[in-house]
């Protein structure tokens, strides 16, 4: 996270590289804005999540309340998107904004030509904040719902600090579901051994997952 000397009331701007969760208080007069590598999230006053690495192809916005509106840095003449409270919205870094749902088709009718590029996800609903896989982590907790094992072991290199590799692609491709919270990475693979067949060497601060 980065931000400027002149940061102050009046000014409030900063660069995300990484993930953050932000709440930020309500100001009309001086709106809250997250720069991104490929998109600007303004706030008037919200509680919401950023999910930015440089290595990954997307970027992930998810609102918890309040009101943000976010542009498209590569294509800045396309709509500005509004996401409401229990949103989520994915940019695809290569390919504009993008996302599922059932607001897509809504979206379609907005926004016309442009609308092939937008897209919003509802959060599930009834499920507290800490229980979010999107939001978990401020919670210390690590949540994946139905994520590949590769897609998971992002998480976990991120988490553990870590390094993972997988000898048997089949593996990678896993689909998994759980959570973390104050394990170590050997009682973590140890427990995804309970839902899925693989065996693992630990050296340092490397993982080789093999079949």
């Amino acid at each position: 996270l980065q931000y400027s000397a002149s940061f102050s009331d009046s000014i409030r701007e900063v660069e995300l590289e990484g993930e953050a969760f932000f709440d930020v208080v309500k100001d009309p007069a001086h709106p809250f804005i997250v720069h991104t590598s490929a998109i600007d999230i303004k706030v008037l006053g919200t509680a919401f999540n950023v999910k930015s690495y440089s290595q990954d192809k997307t970027i992930e916005t998810t609102l918890i309340h309040g009101l943000i509106e976010v542009t498209n840095k590569t294509k800045p003449e396309l709509p500005k998107v509004i996401l409401k409270p229990k949103e989520k919205l994915v940019f695809n870094k290569f390919a504009g904004i993008e996302a599922t749902g059932a607001d897509v088709a809504d979206l379609h009718k907005k926004t016309g030509t442009a609308a092939a590029a937008i897209a919003i996800t509802a959060l599930p609903p009834h499920i507290a904040d800490t229980s979010l896989k999107e939001t978990s982590w401020v919670y210390n907790r690590l949540v994946f719902e139905g994520d590949t094992f590769r897609e998971v072991a992002v998480k976990m290199e991120r988490w553990f600090n870590t390094r993972i590799h997988f000898k048997n692609e089949k593996i990678a491709n896993y689909r998994l579901s759980g959570s973390f919270d104050k394990e170590s990475v050997e009682e973590a693979l140890q427990a995804l051994q309970y839902i899925a067949p693989f065996q693992y060497k630990i050296n340092n601060n490397e993982v080789e997952i093999t079949n």
